[in-house]
Protein backbone atom coordinates (compact mmCIF):
# COMPACT_ATOMS: atom_id res chain seq x y z
CA UNK A 1 0.00 0.00 0.00
CA UNK A 2 1.56 3.14 -0.96
CA UNK A 3 1.27 5.82 1.71
CA UNK A 4 -0.45 9.22 0.54
CA UNK A 5 1.32 11.31 3.83
CA UNK A 6 2.76 14.30 2.64
CA UNK A 7 7.26 13.82 2.61
CA UNK A 8 7.06 17.49 2.48
CA UNK A 9 5.46 17.62 6.13
CA UNK A 10 7.18 14.81 7.67
CA UNK A 11 5.44 12.39 10.38
CA UNK A 12 8.82 11.05 12.45
CA UNK A 13 9.79 7.76 13.68
CA UNK A 14 11.24 7.32 17.35
CA UNK A 15 14.41 6.87 15.84
CA UNK A 16 14.17 9.91 13.70
CA UNK A 17 13.16 11.60 16.53
CA UNK A 18 15.91 10.44 18.73
CA UNK A 19 18.55 12.14 16.05
CA UNK A 20 16.91 15.09 15.53
CA UNK A 21 16.80 15.81 19.59
CA UNK A 22 20.79 15.17 19.47
CA UNK A 23 21.20 17.50 16.79
CA UNK A 24 19.34 19.81 18.46
CA UNK A 25 20.76 19.05 21.64
CA UNK A 26 24.41 20.00 20.61
CA UNK A 27 23.41 23.21 19.24
CA UNK A 28 21.29 24.15 22.34
CA UNK A 29 24.28 23.36 24.61
CA UNK A 30 26.95 25.75 21.89
CA UNK A 31 23.85 28.66 22.47
CA UNK A 32 24.18 27.96 26.04
CA UNK A 33 27.70 28.22 26.48
CA UNK A 34 27.64 31.77 24.53
CA UNK A 35 25.17 33.05 27.44
CA UNK A 36 21.41 32.34 25.18
CA UNK A 37 18.48 32.13 26.91
CA UNK A 38 15.57 29.81 25.77
CA UNK A 39 12.66 30.49 24.39
CA UNK A 40 9.89 28.56 23.29
CA UNK A 41 7.53 30.49 20.23
CA UNK A 42 4.30 29.63 18.61
CA UNK A 43 4.02 28.73 15.46
CA UNK A 44 1.85 31.68 14.36
CA UNK A 45 3.08 34.83 14.04
CA UNK A 46 1.11 38.24 13.52
CA UNK A 47 1.24 39.02 10.06
CA UNK A 48 2.38 43.00 11.25
CA UNK A 49 5.36 41.58 12.58
CA UNK A 50 6.12 40.14 9.41
CA UNK A 51 5.22 43.36 7.47
CA UNK A 52 7.23 45.25 9.78
CA UNK A 53 10.55 42.78 8.91
CA UNK A 54 9.80 43.07 5.56
CA UNK A 55 9.29 39.81 5.27
CA UNK A 56 6.50 40.27 3.30
CA UNK A 57 7.95 42.16 0.42
CA UNK A 58 10.44 39.87 -0.45
CA UNK A 59 9.30 36.92 0.70
CA UNK A 60 5.44 36.58 -0.20
CA UNK A 61 5.49 33.76 -2.60
CA UNK A 62 6.90 31.77 0.25
CA UNK A 63 3.85 32.78 3.31
CA UNK A 64 1.68 30.60 4.43
CA UNK A 65 -1.36 32.19 6.13
CA UNK A 66 -3.43 30.82 8.74
CA UNK A 67 -7.03 31.51 9.20
CA UNK A 68 -8.21 34.95 8.49
CA UNK A 69 -5.49 37.75 7.47
CA UNK A 70 -3.98 38.94 10.69
CA UNK A 71 -2.08 35.70 11.17
CA UNK A 72 0.79 33.69 9.35
CA UNK A 73 2.67 30.59 9.98
CA UNK A 74 5.95 31.44 11.27
CA UNK A 75 8.69 31.19 8.41
CA UNK A 76 11.46 31.27 10.79
CA UNK A 77 12.14 31.63 14.13
CA UNK A 78 14.36 34.97 14.58
CA UNK A 79 11.22 37.32 13.75
CA UNK A 80 9.72 36.23 17.21
CA UNK A 81 12.66 37.25 19.06
CA UNK A 82 12.56 40.91 17.55
CA UNK A 83 9.33 41.29 18.45
CA UNK A 84 9.85 40.39 21.58
CA UNK A 85 12.33 42.81 22.54
CA UNK A 86 10.86 45.80 20.59
CA UNK A 87 11.17 49.32 21.77
CA UNK A 88 13.80 48.06 24.30
CA UNK A 89 17.00 49.29 25.67
CA UNK A 90 19.25 46.39 25.76
CA UNK A 91 21.65 47.58 28.90
CA UNK A 92 24.02 44.52 27.22
CA UNK A 93 24.49 41.62 24.76
CA UNK A 94 21.46 39.46 24.30
CA UNK A 95 21.32 36.03 23.43
CA UNK A 96 18.43 33.94 22.88
CA UNK A 97 17.69 30.60 21.09
CA UNK A 98 14.96 28.80 20.53
CA UNK A 99 13.87 25.70 18.27
CA UNK A 100 10.98 26.00 16.29
CA UNK A 101 8.75 24.74 13.31
CA UNK A 102 9.01 27.20 10.10
CA UNK A 103 6.73 26.76 7.58
CA UNK A 104 7.75 27.57 3.59
CA UNK A 105 5.43 27.60 0.49
CA UNK A 106 7.96 26.05 -1.16
CA UNK A 107 7.30 24.75 -4.74
CA UNK A 108 9.21 21.91 -4.87
CA UNK A 109 9.82 19.65 -1.84
CA UNK A 110 12.16 17.12 -1.04
CA UNK A 111 12.25 15.07 2.43
CA UNK A 112 15.07 16.06 4.84
CA UNK A 113 16.36 18.88 1.62
CA UNK A 114 13.51 21.28 1.02
CA UNK A 115 10.25 20.90 3.02
CA UNK A 116 7.25 23.03 3.49
CA UNK A 117 7.16 22.41 7.16
CA UNK A 118 10.52 22.21 9.08
CA UNK A 119 12.34 22.58 12.39
CA UNK A 120 15.31 24.99 12.89
CA UNK A 121 17.08 25.96 15.94
CA UNK A 122 18.41 29.69 15.94
CA UNK A 123 20.51 31.60 18.42
CA UNK A 124 20.02 35.38 17.98
CA UNK A 125 22.12 37.59 19.23
CA UNK A 126 21.49 41.83 19.61
CA UNK A 127 23.82 44.11 20.63
CA UNK A 128 27.00 46.46 19.07
CA UNK A 129 28.49 45.89 16.12
CA UNK A 130 32.02 45.24 17.70
CA UNK A 131 30.58 42.29 19.61
CA UNK A 132 28.60 40.90 16.72
CA UNK A 133 31.54 41.02 14.35
CA UNK A 134 33.76 39.34 17.02
CA UNK A 135 30.61 36.67 17.80
CA UNK A 136 30.37 35.80 13.98
CA UNK A 137 33.67 34.22 13.55
CA UNK A 138 33.37 32.60 17.25
CA UNK A 139 30.32 30.73 15.64
CA UNK A 140 31.91 30.00 12.06
CA UNK A 141 34.15 27.70 14.26
CA UNK A 142 31.39 26.68 16.83
CA UNK A 143 29.22 24.91 13.40
CA UNK A 144 32.21 23.58 12.18
CA UNK A 145 32.90 21.73 15.13
CA UNK A 146 28.68 20.58 15.96
CA UNK A 147 29.04 20.04 12.11
CA UNK A 148 31.99 17.00 12.26
CA UNK A 149 30.86 15.60 15.77
CA UNK A 150 27.46 14.43 13.67
CA UNK A 151 29.54 12.77 10.82
CA UNK A 152 28.54 15.75 7.84
CA UNK A 153 32.23 14.90 6.82
CA UNK A 154 33.91 18.34 6.57
CA UNK A 155 31.48 21.74 5.24
CA UNK A 156 32.26 24.34 3.64
CA UNK A 157 31.64 28.01 4.26
CA UNK A 158 30.68 30.30 1.38
CA UNK A 159 29.09 33.48 0.96
CA UNK A 160 25.86 33.63 0.13
CA UNK A 161 22.34 35.45 -0.67
CA UNK A 162 18.89 34.71 0.16
CA UNK A 163 18.10 32.42 -3.08
CA UNK A 164 14.43 33.73 -2.92
CA UNK A 165 14.68 37.11 -3.52
CA UNK A 166 12.22 38.99 -5.90
CA UNK A 167 13.82 40.45 -8.79
CA UNK A 168 12.49 43.94 -6.39
CA UNK A 169 14.69 42.99 -3.68
CA UNK A 170 17.70 42.27 -6.46
CA UNK A 171 19.50 45.37 -5.06
CA UNK A 172 19.10 43.70 -1.39
CA UNK A 173 20.48 40.23 -2.55
CA UNK A 174 23.91 41.84 -4.45
CA UNK A 175 24.53 43.44 -1.25
CA UNK A 176 24.53 40.82 0.64
CA UNK A 177 26.79 39.14 -1.30
CA UNK A 178 29.23 41.94 -1.39
CA UNK A 179 29.58 42.33 2.24
CA UNK A 180 29.46 38.96 3.00
CA UNK A 181 26.55 39.52 5.52
CA UNK A 182 25.71 36.00 4.57
CA UNK A 183 27.45 32.85 5.07
CA UNK A 184 26.15 29.33 4.13
CA UNK A 185 27.58 26.73 5.85
CA UNK A 186 27.32 23.66 3.10
CA UNK A 187 28.14 20.08 2.97
CA UNK A 188 29.55 19.06 -0.58
CA UNK A 189 28.32 15.34 -0.11
CA UNK A 190 24.65 17.04 0.09
CA UNK A 191 25.72 18.99 -3.64
CA UNK A 192 26.33 21.95 -1.78
CA UNK A 193 22.83 22.07 0.27
CA UNK A 194 23.11 24.46 2.83
CA UNK A 195 22.78 23.35 6.47
CA UNK A 196 23.11 25.84 8.78
CA UNK A 197 23.90 29.90 7.81
CA UNK A 198 25.26 32.93 9.42
CA UNK A 199 23.53 35.64 8.80
CA UNK A 200 24.35 39.22 9.73
CA UNK A 201 21.64 42.16 9.49
CA UNK A 202 23.43 45.05 10.95
CA UNK A 203 21.29 47.35 12.74
CA UNK A 204 18.43 46.38 10.14
CA UNK A 205 15.91 44.87 12.78
CA UNK A 206 17.27 47.65 15.70
CA UNK A 207 15.58 50.53 13.79
CA UNK A 208 12.48 48.30 12.08
CA UNK A 209 11.70 46.89 15.79
CA UNK A 210 13.38 50.42 17.77
CA UNK A 211 15.56 48.14 19.83
CA UNK A 212 19.01 50.54 21.31
CA UNK A 213 21.94 50.18 22.95
CA UNK A 214 22.05 52.31 26.09
CA UNK A 215 23.80 55.43 23.73
CA UNK A 216 20.80 55.66 21.82
CA UNK A 217 21.72 53.81 18.40
CA UNK A 218 19.91 50.85 17.06
CA UNK A 219 21.36 47.29 18.03
CA UNK A 220 23.46 45.41 15.36
CA UNK A 221 21.72 42.05 15.05
CA UNK A 222 23.01 38.39 13.97
CA UNK A 223 20.95 35.32 13.66
CA UNK A 224 22.67 31.75 13.37
CA UNK A 225 19.85 29.19 11.91
CA UNK A 226 20.59 25.46 11.48
CA UNK A 227 18.25 23.57 9.69
CA UNK A 228 17.62 20.07 11.92
CA UNK A 229 15.51 18.06 9.27
CA UNK A 230 18.35 18.50 6.80
CA UNK A 231 21.26 17.79 9.56
CA UNK A 232 19.32 14.58 10.69
CA UNK A 233 18.82 13.43 7.03
CA UNK A 234 22.44 13.45 6.36
CA UNK A 235 23.37 12.79 9.99
CA UNK A 236 25.84 9.72 10.77
CA UNK A 237 25.47 9.51 14.51
CA UNK A 238 25.45 6.34 14.47
CA UNK A 239 28.96 5.48 13.27
CA UNK A 240 30.65 8.45 15.55
CA UNK A 241 28.18 8.19 18.54
CA UNK A 242 28.40 4.87 20.96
Amino acid sequence: MTSCYPQSAPARSRDQLVTLDRIDARVRDLAVSIGAREMQYPALIAREVLEKAEYTQAFPHLLMSASGTDWCLSPAVCYHTYAQLARRVLEQPVVITARGRCFRAERESAPGVRQIEFEMREIVLLGAPAWIEASSEMARLAIETVGQEAGLGGGDWEVAEDPFFLPAAAGKALMQRLLKVKLEYQWPGAGGLALASINRHGPFFGQRFDIATPDGAPVHTMCIAVGLDRWAHHALYEEVTP
